[in-house]
């Protein structure tokens, strides 16, 4: 463990190093310079200190070319000049700066890790941070600058990654300009954990990290590396899904193809499109709202999605949570059943020409004010629940007919929308003749008269998804707070019995595990038994509506949780490791299927539900 006295000097280090100095410029013994004369000058002729200032040295006969970005607004065209110099591609550490400045963190570490690695290769680069004592500039706000020279290189990995080191405490000590400031804080962090990870340098890892994830707590990338490196320093197996996090990429994930962003599309409700669930793939391809559907389909950042799944880099997933990677059903390109995915991984061509599942999670209006979900109840505007509705009925209706299924509602409660009750009203055999609905619900209001009022949907549901919490009465009107049980559970007995019927082929009940109801999760496969649902399904609790103290009293899934060692010995029973139980479990001890009886039960479920989408039967609603 760090003590005290080390991170006391550790966090110093970022401020003494600016006053360190002498009238030849030396360089620090922390992979930086200090200004020099040039570039005082220039940021006196800007007026300010630029929020990123770099300067590209030309031959000895010609004058430096310099780039400036005062703030983050003027960042678009920054980087865009940015990205057109010539010798970018021989500057890793300028060129991880694009890539973090484009909120590109995965590949900007990769960048800054690979020139750690490789020194000496490469061209001559310099970060300059911290004034000569003989210099002052009345506007200097401790932002690094860059120069990039003509000259090869002459460092070693030792003082790239001092470099790195300092630039990562540099922007983390700042101010000002933080949406951007913070994400290259992310970026930093996270190259640094491969780095010092690669070394077997843990402690230093997790030091870093902790302190990024303070300032950006919703990093997937962050996250996961923290827990490798705590499963690391606890002496315990890393996941071999995360062991990149931590050093080198050993490939794992390259013989999978995840194939949802190929066959995707998810309507969030501020309308910008995901082709995965928001927890596990948060990065938007587009607006339904403010484009049409094929430019978003095939935007640029849709295709980089679509291409991360076949490099086996999976770069904008979050590897932490991700069902599919927990539970091993990820498919290989040779078992992707969808003939237009298996086409378009084969020929690496990421345009997709249109959408096979659609996720329309487009209103978050619900009549429960569930605590996990949110802080108070939430219902739209009339005015933005007209506009929706009215671009719903204009943007979808030729959209339907080649949808094959439908998913709706996972971000609010469909009978409580109007969105969703106008998209369940568009829907009939005649408008829609292959189309199948996977409907989610808080089933409150799922009443046999609400049933009735969509006759066009009958015939076309393919499963119903319930989520409850409880295996109790006080535990259910606690977490689905504005809930009453007993019209709950007379709701259940008639999904039950259209289960019963055969007019729902797919009856399933999720439970995300939080501290108020870990204890009823055995009771809740019984529950679930006793309703004819098909399964009963587990996911962690995630922070969406939470303080950072709330939430980790409530995670009890945390190993620091004080309720931890109850809850492996609860989700250790042999009832969590039978075919009627999916679950998100990468916990020490925890009973699971293996991953080859995962994918047989997931061929099994394929086998019953036609097109079922292979990696998303476990999801958040």
């Amino acid at each position: 463990m760090l003590d005290l006295l080390t991170l006391s000097h550790r966090t110093d280090h970022a401020i003494t190093a600016f006053a360190k100095a002498s009238a030849e410029f030396p360089p620090f013994d922390n992979g930086t310079q200090l200004l020099d004369r040039d570039t005082i000058a220039k940021i006196r002729e800007v007026g300010v200190h630029p929020f990123v200032l770099v300067c590209v040295q030309g031959d000895s006969n010609q004058s430096p070319h310099w780039l400036i970005c005062e703030t983050e607004n003027d960042l678009p065209k920054f980087v865009d000049e940015l990205a057109g110099l010539p010798m970018l591609g021989e500057c890793k550490l300028l060129r991880g700066f694009e890539r973090a400045l484009r909120l590109e963190t995965y590949e900007a570490a990769e960048c800054w890790f690979s020139w750690v690695k490789e020194a000496p290769l490469g061209r001559a680069e310099i970060v300059r941070l911290g004034l000569p004592l003989s210099a002052s500039l009345g506007s200097y706000y401790g932002y690094p600058t860059f120069d990039v020279s003509s000259a090869a290189a002459s460092d070693n990995g030792d003082r790239r990654l001092s470099t790195l080191s300092t630039l990562f405490e540099a922007y983390l000590g700042a101010d000002g300009n933080n949406a951007t400031r913070i994400r290259l804080v992310e970026a930093f962090a996270f190259a640094l954990s491969r780095a010092f990870g690669a070394r077997g340098e843990y402690h230093e890892a997790i030091w870093i990290v902790d302190r990024a994830l303070q300032l950006w707590p919703s990093s997937i990338h962050l996250k996961a590396a923290r827990h490798a490196l705590g499963l690391k320093l606890d002496g315990k197996m890393v996941p071999d899904r995360l062991v990149k996090f931590i050093g080198e990429d050993n490939l794992y994930l390259k013989q999978f193809v995840c194939p949802l962003p190929f066959e995707h599309f998810e309507i969030s409700p501020s309308g910008e499109v995901l082709v995965c669930c928001g927890h596990w793939l948060p990065t938007s391809i587009g607006n339904f709202m403010k484009g049409p559907i094929d430019g978003i389909l095939n935007s640029a950042k849709a295709q980089k999605i679509r291409e991360s799944m076949t490099d086996g880099s999976y770069k904008y997933c979050n590897h932490l949570d991700c069902g599919a990677m927990i539970q091993g059903t990820l498919p290989t390109a040779k078992e992707l059943d969808n003939p237009a995915t298996r086409q378009a991984v084969a020929d690496a061509d990421y345009r997709m020409k249109g959408v096979d599942f659609l996720t329309f999670g487009f209103d978050q209006t619900c009549n429960l004010s569930c605590p996990s979900c949110r802080t108070h109840r939430i219902v739209e505007k009339t005015s933005a629940s007209i506009e929706k509705a009215r671009a719903v009925e204009e943007k979808l209706v030729d959209l339907l007919p080649t949808v094959k299924v439908l998913h709706i509602n996972p971000a609010g409660e469909l009978f409580g929308s109007k969105p969703s009750r106008k998209l369940l009203e568009m829907i009939d055999n005649e408008r829609c003749p292959q189309l199948i609905l996977d409907i989610i619900s808080n089933g409150t209001l799922f009443t046999e008269e609400e049933w009735n009022k969509f006759p066009g949907i009958h015939g076309k549901v393919r499963s119903v998804r319930i989520s409850i919490d409880a295996a109790s009465k006080p535990t259910f009107e606690k977490l689905r707070r504005l809930g009453r049980h007993e019209p709950f559970v007379e709701n259940m007995r008639f999904l039950s019995r259209l289960r019963a019927a055969g007019t729902i082929p797919q009856l399933k009940f999720s439970f995300t595990y939080q501290l108020e109801n870990f204890r009823e999760m055995p009771e809740f496969v019984e529950f679930c038994a006793s309703m004819n649902a098909d399964f009963a399904i587990f996911e962690r609790l995630q922070n969406i509506a939470f303080t950072a103290k709330d939430y980790r009293a409530k995670a009890v899934h945390h190993p620091e949780h004080p309720q931890h060692g109850e809850f492996l010995r609860i989700i250790s029973k042999p009832i969590f490791a039978t075919p009627r139980v999916w679950h998100d479990f990468d916990y020490q001890g925890a009973a699971k299927m293996t991953s080859d009886q995962a994918r047989e039960r997931l061929a099994k479920t394929q086998a019953v539900m036609p097109n079922a989408v292979a990696v998303g039967e476990v999801r958040v609603s």
